[in-house]
């Protein structure tokens, strides 16, 4: 059987009983990629309902269909980085099966990558000119607080309005995937998160209703994002790791006034290696893949910018305490959280940045 050796386009579409979509769906992307040198690689997790073997039977008519059978489902996520592993071309479309994403879309987003030399394009449904059809108040408030939640706990996402999205396009040799184990349905944030230097444009489009099948989406699937967004949010890592050293500043200075009765040292071995403990810990699991130069270098500048984090907290505590007249422990933890930005702020940009 022909197959084509060096596509421009792999469209990556991963399917779990979607038997019906699957006729519709090749229809639609020959119309739409006519002249396009592309193959389509369906990823199925062994469907009850027969869909790889309609996919079978469409590639032996089609030299540009491929069937990556899974013989246990495995989940969305994986399935997507299985399919780009398996594609060939030199951008990857990601899409759903079940028409919700038109594929027409797909031609646009092949020209906004070439025209604009991006990495990854994104078909938003929240750029200027995309909107969604059939959504019910509660579909759109739980798309609109998982956009939000990403956009606050994942600032890598905040080059798309749209990160959500399960329709992007992605340029395969500029977009690495190495170390990526997205959960649940959401590879775009993943993939986002983990190639922030790469460019970013949107093409606007209409997500339209199911026409065949059932939604995937079920509280499950909501739950599984909400997990994969803390495991990669930089931010909780580094307020998680903020509260560890609050414990061992505690520690150490408890035991070094009990050995000395000594308050100043007291307080300055209690904040030393509390700031010593955030500095590994932060190293090791919060910027581990941003590491870059010698460590002491990097904890010499650690130190740093420790010391605006503080005095941030002392002049915002002081502000609102005199002058507005905030309960004091209140202005304090208002100050604390202050110093929280300006210390994961500036330690994101100067202690742990992108060589």
């Amino acid at each position: 059987m022909l197959r084509l050796s060096q596509p421009l386009l792999s469209v990556v579409v991963p399917t779990y009983n979607e038997r019906d979509n699957v006729a519709p769906l090749l229809e639609r992307l020959t119309k739409a990629l006519d002249g396009v040198d592309y193959e389509v690689v369906f990823v199925d997790d062994n469907s009850p309902d027969g869909t790889a073997k309609v996919i079978e039977d469409a590639a032996k008519v089609n030299p540009r269909v491929r069937l990556l059978l899974r013989t246990s489902r495995k989940g969305l996520a994986t399935a997507i980085l299985d399919g780009v592993g398996a594609s060939r071309g030199k951008y990857v479309v990601v899409m759903d099966a079940d028409l919700q994403h038109p594929p027409e879309v797909v031609a646009e987003m092949v020209r906004a990558a070439e025209g604009s030399g991006a990495d990854i394009v994104v078909a938003s449904r929240y750029a200027k000119g995309g909107r969604t059809r059939g959504w019910s108040p509660l579909r759109r408030l739980i798309s609109w607080g998982a956009t939000v939640i990403s956009r606050l706990l994942v600032p890598e996402s905040r080059r798309t309005s749209d990160p959500m999205s399960g329709f992007f396009l992605i340029r395969r040799d500029r977009v690495s995937l190495e170390g990526a184990s997205p959960t649940g349905y959401k590879a775009l944030l993943e993939i986002l998160y983990r190639n922030p230097q790469a460019k970013v444009v949107e093409v606007p489009y209409t997500f339209m209703p199911r026409e065949r099948g059932k939604s995937k989406l079920g509280t499950k699937v909501i739950l599984e994002y909400l997990w994969h967004v803390i495991k990669i949010s930089r931010p909780v890592r580094f307020a998680l790791v903020g509260g560890v050293g609050t414990g061992v500043n505690e520690g150490v200075a408890a035991l070094v006034l009990y050995l000395l009765g000594n308050y100043t040292a007291a307080f300055v071995g209690g904040i030393e290696v509390s700031i010593l403990s955030n500095f590994a810990l932060n190293d090791l699991w919060t910027f581990r893949d941003r590491r870059s130069g010698r460590w002491y270098s990097r904890l010499l500048r650690y130190h740093v910018m420790v010391a605006p984090a503080g005095l941030t907290i002392f002049f915002v505590a002081e502000l609102l305490a005199k002058m507005f007249h905030v309960y004091a422990l209140l202005a304090l933890f208002i100050g604390i959280l202050a110093g929280f930005v300006a210390n994961y702020t500036l330690s994101s940009r100067n202690v742990w940045r992108f060589s």
